[in-house]
């Protein structure tokens, strides 16, 4: 991996964890269900997207 590629990849990684946090933030203080639901489905996504990300760096 190019040192190029592997800032996008720190990048795409720290970017992740910062939705993953604001979408679980945003669930915490939101009162319609449907709308804490969405946010949670967003914040486990984001939380899935880290972890592949991390494993195509771990290869």
């Amino acid at each position: 991996m190019t040192p190029k590629e592997l800032m996008y990849m720190e990048d795409a990684l720290g970017m992740e964890q910062q939705l993953e946090t604001k979408c679980n933030d945003y669930a915490s203080k939101v009162q319609d269900p449907n709308l804490q639901n969405t946010l949670r489905q967003f914040a486990t996504q984001h939380q899935q997207h880290y972890s592949c990300l991390l494993k195509q760096l771990n290869q």
